[in-house]
């Protein structure tokens, strides 16, 4: 099938069009025509016959409402008990909020057709708390490689079933487990052990933690995810997220400060359970990092050096260490903090074409440079890397439209992420598991996304979705593409959903997240564009701190398309329509703000 792209002669120019008040690109207005080309990967299909799908069989709860959802013929009525129910999607799904009666309640769902389904949920202040009983150990401390000061007191943790004998094993020596609190035998219970780091005089990899379960007169050894070490004088840690988020507290609902690049290093002063407080005084979510046997954390630079390339430009500061950066972006200015960092007296920017000139300052033992930005260049993005004690300030130009109106989006690089895949298929929506989830829906809209952006000359980066297999535990082998190509602009694709019993109907539209400023501006075009193309509501452009949206270097946005548990946007993002509407206001959303 050809991929040449037909449109009316209105795209042959690059102006825009005023339509509502909104300046879009002429390619939107005019239309595309090449329907089956950018769908014809689609593998999503909505049954369209009689089912429920949640629950999936009779059910007990405690809860006094429940959604039940399933899928119908939609070319004829749906009924419930006799009453016929209302905002079914377009391929007949349907979800319906029901309250419930103690003791049984039944639910007879009929079409037209003479099919019917029923389903019986009981209702009971004790029910929904029988757990079904395992004979495994799960959940085991540590999950990630973890490193604790000598002398800290760590609780070493695992899930088996109640009444089991469990006992840790660190470095040799083992420890016996308790079970936190009383249970029925066979469920899950938490059991813990105290630990007590020791001191080697240099951090060293006591190995993973393996935990011996004795349970119905066998025993049976697991091992934890992750090792332990044990800090020496210091404890160094190194990010191995491409971004990972710094905060001023020990918890991640705390001040967000800064992003710490991958490759960068600092000392630990304290931990919780979950993340460590740096050197430079923010904490960091441990499974972001990687203790370090070796290395330092006082950078001294020797020598600083400017290159400009055709995309941008690097400053680079050659050292002694690879130090957290803390950055801040203002109207005029850029502004970095290279922590536990001496030796740099001046930054020279006469070669430079985003900045007019630079100012360095030191205190204590951090070195503040604040570049100041020349208005007329658009600073388009800046990241931090790092290799071999060599740290680099990158600053990207800003990618422009080709000029050639066939192919406007030639030289501009985009990459697409699929939210969840693999095994992780993400929220399971209206299927519940028996179908279409969340993972399903953001492959097939990822590829036809990436066809209509090829279709429009840009060249687009996609890991996963469906392409490759992928999961949670790949994160940095999406995102890495990314920032080593110096992407344009990063857009993730993920479906919404709501917590278990709650009212599916009433939740809609798209809304999306960003961090940066500039991909704040870029969302809003997304949007206006997404808001023409699908006819969903608005639920806004938010500030947020999502892994996938701290891609300093570009515009980096997730994008939340609909409510996989809202039947009509279940349908439509299922269907390739839908799919269609969104690859083509992604294509023209990137047109418009580069316009």
């Amino acid at each position: 099938m050809s991929k040449v792209v037909t449109k009316t002669a209105a795209i042959l120019t690059a102006a825009c069009l005023a339509v509502g008040g909104l300046s879009i690109p002429a390619y939107a207005a005019s239309g595309y025509n090449d329907f089956d080309y950018i769908t014809s990967h689609v593998s999503t299909w909505v049954p369209q016959n009689l089912n429920i799908t949640r629950p999936s069989k009779n059910v007990k709860t405690s809860a006094t409402a429940y959604y039940i959802t399933g899928n119908s013929n939609p070319d004829y009525n749906l009924y419930i008990n006799g009453e016929i129910v209302a905002n079914r999607g377009k391929s007949g799904s349907f979800g319906v909020y029901v309250s419930l009666n103690s003791g049984d309640n039944t639910f007879d769902f009929t079409q037209d057709t003479g099919v019917a389904k029923s389903i019986t949920i009981t209702q009971g202040s004790g029910y929904g708390s029988d757990l079904a009983t395992i004979n495994n150990v799960s959940s085991m401390y540590p999950s990630c490689n973890t490193g604790e000061l000598a002398g800290t007191e760590v609780t070493l943790q695992c899930i088996a079933p109640a009444g089991a004998s469990v006992t840790a094993t660190v470095n040799g020596t083992s420890y016996p487990m308790r079970q936190v609190a009383a249970a029925q035998t066979g469920i899950p219970a938490t059991f813990k052990a105290s630990y007590t780091v020791p001191s080697f005089g240099k951090t060293t990899n006591l190995g993973h933690v393996k935990y011996t379960l004795s349970y119905n007169g066998a025993n049976k050894t697991y091992t934890s995810g992750g090792q332990l070490f044990a800090g020496g004088e210091t404890l160094l840690v190194q990010v191995t997220d491409p971004s990972s988020s710094i905060f001023a507290e020990g918890n991640t609902s705390s001040k967000f400060i800064t992003t710490a690049k991958i490759g960068a290093t600092d000392y630990v002063v304290g931990s919780n359970s979950t993340m460590y407080q740096l050197g430079m005084g923010g904490w960091i979510l441990k499974n972001t990092t990687e203790p370090l046997t070796a290395g330092a954390s006082s950078n001294k630079v020797s020598g600083v050096s400017y290159k400009g390339t055709a995309y941008g430009e690097r400053f680079i500061f050659s050292g002694t260490a690879q130090p957290v950066v803390t950055t801040s972006r203002g109207s005029d200015t850029l502004t970095i903090t290279l922590h536990h960092t001496t030796g740099i007296d001046s930054v020279s920017t006469d070669e430079s074409k985003l900045f007019t000139g630079a100012s360095v300052s030191e205190e204590n033992g951090d070195t503040t440079i604040t570049f100041n930005r020349d208005t007329n260049r658009t600073l388009w993005g800046y990241v931090i890397e790092y290799k071999d004690s060599v740290t680099t300030l990158y600053c990207k130009y800003k990618p422009t439209l080709s000029g050639n109106s066939s192919k406007p989006l030639a030289g501009v690089l985009v990459a697409i992420d699929a939210g969840h895949g693999g095994s992780d298929p993400g929220a399971l929506g209206i299927m519940n598991g028996s179908g279409i989830s969340e993972s399903n829906i953001t492959a097939n809209t990822a590829i036809a996304v990436k066809k209509r952006l090829e279709s429009l000359g840009a060249e687009v980066l996609l890991e996963g979705s469906g392409v490759t297999a992928k999961n949670k535990s790949d994160y940095v082998e999406r995102m890495m593409p990314a920032y080593s190509n110096k992407a344009d602009f990063f857009i993730s694709l993920h479906c919404n959903s709501i917590g278990t019993n709650q009212n599916g109907l009433k939740p809609n539209g798209i809304e999306i997240y960003y961090y940066e400023g500039n991909a704040k501006a870029f969302g809003n075009t997304l949007l206006s564009h997404m808001l023409t193309e699908t006819g969903r509501a608005s639920r806004g452009v938010k500030f947020s701190n999502f892994r996938v949206t701290l891609n300093s270097c570009a515009p980096s946005v997730l994008v939340e398309m609909g409510f996989i548990t809202n039947p009509k946007e279940f349908d439509d993002m299922a269907s390739r329509r839908g799919m269609f509407n969104m690859a083509n206001a992604i294509g023209d959303g990137i047109i418009d703000y580069l316009s």
